[in-house]
């Protein structure tokens, strides 16, 4: 899943629209939606409300009025994690019935915001968790390519865990595969004439890659992390592999490939590696599957002599630090954008550092992440500044600690740290400025 705010143009009702984990609202041709996904806890037979906030922002002298219609849609998500929305992706989890809003179709006005009230009512049977998503449907088509008229459409998904007691659980890895790397017998094509894409894939080729697929078969959906370690036939651990997923949460029923690159050769020799999932929760099992594999000689050498250190991954950060400018009782939020450039799986962890004050004004809306070779993720920082707060300038760091696929020497992981600088100047006359 890409966690990026984006808005897509749909060419009927099967074509997805991203929402998972994404924590921005987003905004195209001046309208805005928030939240993108949300949770709405109800107890069996009762009822419980939520509301979703639409914005026509003004952003210059021609910002028009905004038709807008909102439906309640059924969605399914594939294994790699692609959504379908539409009455023909209804499944047994449905919560398209239980939802009504107080409106379906009105005018925004330039400037204008409006919340749309909606009530859930659970089924007095009902237990786990249910979905559907509240499709924003702009009033008006627009001609895409080849002359087809689109629409434009963004969804904003409404999880429903309607709770009856404790539940544990239930993931199971159903399938396991590993693709060994592939180089070409008859030479590699000239890597300084390749564009960039072709490069990527070539080395993407000459990588072990882990592929590991996790289904749920409970009632809740799990939120998974997963990662793959290689042992010799000693079982001493010599290498470890993160694993991504464009969307880690697996909704009950469903199931989604989760992948691992990694570009650091192996010696010849006999392997095992040892694939397993993890979640927050508290009730959760463990998921393990374990598969043998072999590195011949001729495999090894090859490998050692196209491998280059360039293809180790590093982060960056746009931008490099953030500084504000705000007044007491501000609240407001700075959006960084992390990149891996590398040809390994990679896992970030992040917190807030204090630099020199004591002060909690700072939350991460997103503390890890997983990224695949050549990805990027935004995350956001939420600012909320007290109304008593003295003048003058706070310092944070925003702490990164990165793992990336590869080998390991005595069993520890490969890791590196980053830190991004957080500046807060309490002034009369504020600004926001972000600094590259």
């Amino acid at each position: 899943m890409r966690r990026k705010s984006q808005i897509f143009c749909i060419r009927g009702a099967g074509l997805a629209a991203l929402f998972f984990f994404v924590l921005q609202p987003i905004s195209f041709a001046g309208l805005a939606v928030s939240p993108l996904q949300q949770t709405v806890e109800v107890k069996p037979g009762k009822k419980a409300n939520f509301t979703i906030t639409l914005t026509n922002n003004k952003r210059n002298a021609q910002t028009r009025p905004c038709p807008v219609r909102v439906n309640i849609l059924d969605f399914t998500v594939s294994d790699t994690g692609q959504l379908s929305f539409g009455p023909e992706n209804k499944n047994s989890r449905t919560a398209v019935d239980w939802i009504t809003l107080d409106a379906n179709s009105f005018v925004l006005e330039p400037g204008e915001s409006r919340q749309v009230k909606g009530t859930v009512t659970a089924p007095i049977n009902a237990d786990g968790d249910y979905w559907a998503a509240a499709m924003v449907e702009l009033g008006k088509s627009e001609k895409g390519e080849k002359g087809v008229q689109v629409k434009l459409r963004t969804a904003s998904g409404i999880f429903i865990h309607v709770a009856r007691r404790n539940y544990t659980e239930r993931g199971n890895i159903t399938d396991l595969n590993i693709t060994m790397p592939v180089f070409d017998t008859n030479g590699s094509p000239a890597e300084n004439n390749l564009p960039m894409s072709a490069l990527v894939k070539l080395k993407e080729k000459q990588s072990l890659q882990v592929a590991a697929k996790l289904q749920n078969d409970g009632l809740t959906a799990i939120s998974a992390r997963g990662k793959a370690y290689v042992y010799n036939d000693n079982w001493r651990r010599i290498a470890a592999i993160p694993l991504h997923s464009s969307r880690r949460q697996v909704l009950p029923g469903d199931s989604r490939w989760f992948t691992g690159t990694m570009p650091e050769p192996l010696p010849a020799g006999e392997y095992k590696l040892r694939t397993f999932f993890a979640s927050d929760t508290k009730f959760k099992r463990k998921n393990t599957k374990d598969i043998e594999f072999t590195i011949n000689p001729d495999l090894s050498d090859v490998w050692a002599k196209n491998f280059s250190t360039e293809s180790i991954s590093k982060l960056t950060f746009e931008p490099q630090s953030i500084e504000l400018k705000l007044n007491p009782g501000r609240i407001t939020s700075a959006t960084m954008q992390v990149t891996n450039q590398g040809l390994d799986t990679v896992t970030a962890n992040c917190r807030i550092e204090n630099d020199g004050t004591d002060k909690d004004w700072l939350e991460l809306r997103t503390t890890d992440f997983a990224l695949a070779p050549n990805d990027r993720y935004a995350t956001s920082c939420v600012v909320r500044v007290p109304s008593d707060a003295k003048p003058g300038k706070y310092n944070w760091n925003i702490l990164v600690e990165m793992e990336r696929a590869g080998l390991s020497s005595e069993g520890q992981n490969n890791t590196e740290q980053y830190k991004i600088p957080v500046s807060i100047v309490i002034d009369e006359n504020t600004s926001l400025k972000i600094k590259r």
